[in-house]
């Protein structure tokens, strides 16, 4: 076989890998990254432990808590540590309860105490009451690609498109294999940076990947930092729906 034709074999060799490569490698529309990424933290019910480790001013303290929710309408939490014991949080579609034990009192948690740490974390009560795919709010684009923690991902910019968000501007980092967000940085109106998280830990839990660890800082809190921490995650299971009412939350 002379060199003329050897070359030419070799250009078609490399012409077909890539060629394969790019059928099997499709570029994605942001809409349907987001809808990739809500799909997998989308359930019918779920149940789990949950701790928030809270970092403040060198100290930390620790919210152990049982939690359960049907889709994104309807959610009870249990705090289960001693200092907190009994008391619990209640979501039912847009309104947010909570109960105190020592007081045996019920308290509904609206205007400008939404926008305050649920238990003093950096996680405010109106984070807790976000439950839209976000797809159905937002305006995305996709601006490029980056590797975060040496996961190659999506760089997304979203935009809000409707009144009722608390955060006008996302910027997303959205893992390209496995559709999870490990990190977001969260912005006003003002192009104020307000929040920033990323996800510690994925796992494989049944047919989705699913993030079990999330690190929440607010911008505008100094030295302060939220870890989140999901165990013993249970999809789909058989939940009493009657729990979900302000007649059972102080039982």
């Amino acid at each position: 076989m002379n060199t003329r034709t050897t070359k030419a074999l070799l250009a078609a060799a490399l012409l077909a890998v890539g060629s394969v490569s790019y059928s099997e490698a499709p570029s994605l529309s942001g809409d349907e990254i987001l809808k990739r990424m809500d799909a997998n933290t989308s359930y019918r019910s779920i149940e789990y432990d949950g701790t928030l480790a809270i970092y403040s001013g060198g100290s930390v303290r620790t919210k152990e808590m049982k939690a359960t929710a049907m889709g994104t309408s309807k959610a009870l939490a249990e705090f289960t540590n001693p200092e907190d014991k009994g008391t619990k949080f209640l979501k039912i579609d847009k309104n947010l309860w909570i109960y105190f034990p020592s007081e045996q009192d019920t308290v509904k948690i609206s205007g400008h105490m939404l926008k305050e740490g649920m238990m003093g974390s950096d996680v405010s009560y109106q984070d807790a009451l976000e439950s839209d795919d976000l797809f159905k709010k937002y305006a995305v684009t996709v601006s490029g690609e980056e590797a975060v923690d040496g996961r190659q991902c999506y760089v997304l910019t979203l935009t809000a498109t409707v009144k009722d968000v608390q955060y006008e501007t996302r910027k997303m980092w959205v893992d390209e294999e496995r559709f999870v967000a490990l990190r977001q940085d969260m912005y006003a109106k003002s192009g104020k940076l307000l929040k920033v998280s990323r996800v510690l830990e994925v796992q494989k839990v049944g047919d989705r990947w699913f993030p079990v660890k999330e690190d929440i800082s607010d911008q505008l809190k100094q030295g302060s930092r939220t870890e989140f921490i999901m165990a013993d995650v249970r999809f789909d299971v058989p939940v009493n729906e009657s729990a979900f009412s302000l007649r059972n939350l102080s039982r």
